[in-house]
């Protein structure tokens, strides 16, 4: 029977994802339109969706077995990553990719992903919400050279979580919103070609500052996200950690 690959289940991952959350939005966009007739139905204060370029200062670090139980491949690397990503209350998708990392400036690293969240309220007023933000996200990360691209030596790994945390919105003017978002994940990596696996642990920290409405519904946002990814391989060779700091500059709307 032929294995699908981790890229390949990657994508499919991305597409069923992808048509659970467009149903379940059109939904909620019938509740909403249906609900808003109603005096006692209040607007809920939200961050608004967006979409921008990224910067990912990432250090790769190999935490396994030293010596002869090391892997033969090394793929540590310390330097940034150009990326984008889009946001939405109940989606994020992100991509982020680098050449010519490493010692040897022959490490090409990709990242890329996709969340969907259902926030569910615990506190809330006109001008803050508090909520523990329930989700499920995927990450593809592939770490790779030349000699071992396309070979089960690559670093391919497929993880999935499952998150909740605290999310705290935060509205300073008008049109001047802050959120600040703290979200444990725990989830399960599959390798190359699904031979290996191992559970993952991720920890993500988000600020965002946003200037909402500057020219018509459009404006501006300023974030920045810390996380820390532990890739706990059944193949010791494949147990690295990845540990970022993010900066973006997107458009709101």
């Amino acid at each position: 029977m032929h294995k699908l690959s981790a890229s390949t289940y990657a994508f499919l991952t991305f597409l069923s994802a992808l048509f659970f959350l467009n149903s379940t939005e059109a939904r909620a966009q019938m509740f909403s339109v249906s609900s808003s007739s109603s005096p006692q139905a209040g607007s809920p204060l939200v961050m608004p969706s967006t979409i921008g370029p990224l910067l990912e200062f990432t250090d790769f670090s190999y935490y396994g077995p030293n010596g002869t139980e090391g892997p033969d491949a090394s793929y540590n690397f310390n330097g940034v990553l150009y990326g984008a990503s889009f946001e939405s209350p109940f989606l994020s998708v992100f991509i982020a990719d680098r050449t010519s990392l490493g010692d040897e400036e022959n490490i090409r690293a990709t990242r890329l992903g996709i969340g969907i969240r259902s926030p569910a309220v615990i506190a809330a007023s006109p001008n803050y919400v508090i909520s523990i933000p329930f989700g499920l996200n995927t990450d593809f990360t592939l770490v790779r050279t030349p000699s071992t691209s396309n070979t089960n030596e690559e670093f391919a790994q497929n993880a999935g979580y499952i998150a909740a945390g605290i999310d705290g919105i935060f509205r300073i003017t008008d049109n001047i919103l802050f959120q600040t978002v703290s979200t444990p994940n725990f989830g399960y990596t599959v390798g190359s070609y699904g031979s290996t696996g191992g559970i993952s642990y991720k920890l993500r920290q988000d600020f965002r500052f946003s200037v909402i409405d500057i020219y018509r519904q459009y404006g501006l946002q300023a974030a920045y996200s810390f996380q820390f990814v532990r890739f706990n391989n059944s193949d010791t060779d494949f147990r690295y950690d990845w540990l970022s700091h993010s900066i973006r500059l997107a458009v709101t709307f």
